[in-house]
């Protein structure tokens, strides 16, 4: 009977091991067919002496403006491909193609001279060689050990225009950069394998590594961009390059009603098609990569917050004394010696002396609230490398003064433009750059000031370029309300402000009667005597006329000058 049960227990043992072997080979050869196919083949492929993998380009989705106008397509091209230990008649074949491959006949040579099973002769060849290749390989008696795979090349048709933005794609046809990058996924479903195999008998074969039903799907994306807006951008960017000579340039135009970027132009840029030629900086995305001083561009808001909160009245005047009054150990000047300025003065006349002493009304609660309400306590999200806006520590109460008048913070253009647009439209809306135009707007922030306030800071912007320090972006057609900014840099060797680097600004929304459009313009580094109201308001101007023109907007003006 033990001797009995003793056998039993052995027989299930090893009907048991029987079993968990045939599950495991199911579950192996489950695994290899759902997910390690590819992976197994490359395996066993590399193996054998005259087979390889090889990445192909596929299509790629097109990147388009909102209206439809190509940014970024994808051409049919082809390659070219040789099993070097095959090939015949090596000398005549690459004095031949060279004609047409742009390269030396000695690269050529030396790729099919390697040891190597398989090389590239050429990548993304212009299909107009087509025939005259296929000819080659044919007189040369290379049909078995020379073969063209189609692929696609990525084109940018207009340059470096829009190009700090858009990108580009590297060899493998990914993206590397801008919307491509962010996009990639959506623009380029994944990458597509196959295996190069030569046989004496058969000859060269390419064939797909992975089942045709499993083919890639790719979008085409649509962006927020107007390429008419998008040009004009351009044409004054390089302008402002031409008379100041510069460092960097940003432009951004925003539709005030849905939040989309119609145009945001960067200086230095690059040619997408050709990238490599290009330093590495040029293709940094500055209107939202980089963080400046935002200067008096500041002091609409710090202003409002006093008003609105009480703690001044609209008829409170400001000692100016006159253009030079210490605060917390630290002098501050205006450009201009003022007396005693009232308080729509001190915005017109951009007193940085009158502005300090507003806000030393101000609490580290009222400031935090204010920074919140414009967004300049996280970075929106929506484009590659977007910084996030630094803010000082407002438990002191210096940084609190400073930061009025553009001070010990840092914010990018992008920051800057929505943040003017809640001061055309009390409201702060979440910029975009996917074109969706059944999407309702985002509102970030809802009433932005009182009315009162706000029509007081609309008057008195509208002033600025009437009148004030922005008299250099006033249009004869159209009302323009703004405010100007000259931040000088810090220079972290002397630990002090520089008296020649600067960074000069014009932020504002236009029509001011009916705003539609808010934008911005920042110049690093100009060249001579600059400030906001001669290196970035005269461009302003320019851009507003131009872009309302394109848009074919009534002009709000009556009076023309004749």
């Amino acid at each position: 009977m033990r001797l009995q049960k003793l056998s039993n227990t052995k027989i299930y043992l090893m009907v048991f091991l029987v079993s968990v072997g045939f599950l495991v080979i199911i579950l192996r050869l489950i695994y290899i067919q759902l997910y390690g196919r590819t992976e197994y083949i490359e395996r066993v492929v590399e193996k054998f002496p005259k087979a390889t993998v090889e990445r192909v380009p596929v299509y790629r989705g097109a990147i388009k403006d909102r209206k439809g106008v190509e940014l970024a397509i994808s051409l049919p091209t082809f390659s070219v491909f040789a099993f070097p230990q095959a090939v015949k008649n090596k000398e005549e074949l690459a004095r031949r193609l060279s004609a047409v491959l742009n390269q030396k006949e000695e690269e050529i040579l030396k790729k099919l001279n390697s040891d190597r099973k398989f090389v590239w002769l050429a990548r993304q060849v212009d299909r107009e060689f087509l025939n005259y290749i296929k000819g080659v390989i044919k007189d040369t008696g290379n049909q078995s050990a020379v073969g063209l795979q189609e692929d696609y090349k990525r084109v940018y048709p207009h340059g470096y225009l829009a190009s700090n933005l858009i990108g580009f794609v590297g060899a493998e046809g990914k993206g590397l950069e801008g919307i491509e990058y962010m996009l990639n996924d959506r623009l380029y479903s994944r990458e597509v394998k196959k295996v190069f195999l030569y046989s004496p008998r058969v000859g060269r074969m390419a064939l797909n590594l992975e089942e045709e039903e499993k083919d890639f799907t790719t979008r085409d994306v649509q962006l927020t961009i107007d390429f008419g807006i998008q040009v004009i951008l351009e044409d004054i960017k390089q302008k402002i390059v031409k008379d100041w000579k510069p460092k960097r340039v940003a432009l951004i135009v925003i539709d005030l009603n849905t939040g989309d970027i119609l145009g945001i132009a960067n200086y230095p840029h690059y040619d997408p098609n050709n990238f490599k030629k290009y330093p590495i900086q040029n293709r940094r995305n500055y209107a939202v990569t980089d963080l400046f001083e935002p200067g008096s561009v500041m002091k609409p808001f710090f202003v409002g917050l006093a008003l609105d909160k009480g703690y001044v009245s609209f008829n409170y005047v400001v000692d100016t004394e006159n253009g030079k009054a210490e605060f917390f150990g630290r002098t501050i000047r205006d450009v201009r010696p003022y007396d005693r300025l009232s308080i729509d003065q001190v915005i017109i006349k951009s007193s940085n002396i009158g502005t300090a002493k507003i806000a030393r009304f101000l609490s580290k609660k009222d400031v935090e609230e204010l920074f919140k309400s414009i967004h300049f306590n996280s970075s929106f999200g929506i484009l590659p490398g977007e910084a996030k806006p630094r803010l000082p520590d407002f438990n002191y109460p210096a940084n609190i003064i400073y930061a009025s008048i553009g001070q010990g913070l840092a914010v990018n253009l992008l920051n800057l433009c929505v943040a003017f647009g809640g001061l055309a439209t009390n409201q702060i809306v979440k910029p975009r750059i996917i074109y969706e135009p059944d999407k309702p707007k985002t509102v970030l922030t809802d009433k932005l000031f009182s009315e009162k306030v706000l029509s007081w800071l609309q008057k008195n912007m509208i002033r600025v370029v009437e009148e004030g320090t922005a008299v250099n972006a006033k249009s004869d057609y159209f009302t323009i309300a703004g405010k100007t900014g000259t931040a000088q840099k810090f220079d972290t060797k002397t630990g002090k402000y520089s008296m020649e680097k600067v960074v000069a600004y014009f932020v504002g929304y236009f029509p001011a009667t009916n705003p539609k459009f808010v934008a911005g313009i920042m110049v690093d580094e100009p060249k001579g005597r600059a400030f906001g109201g001669t290196a970035a308001a005269p461009y302003f101007k320019e851009l507003v006329e131009r872009v309302a023109f394109y848009e074919r907007l009534e002009p709000d003006k009556f009076h023309h000058k004749q």
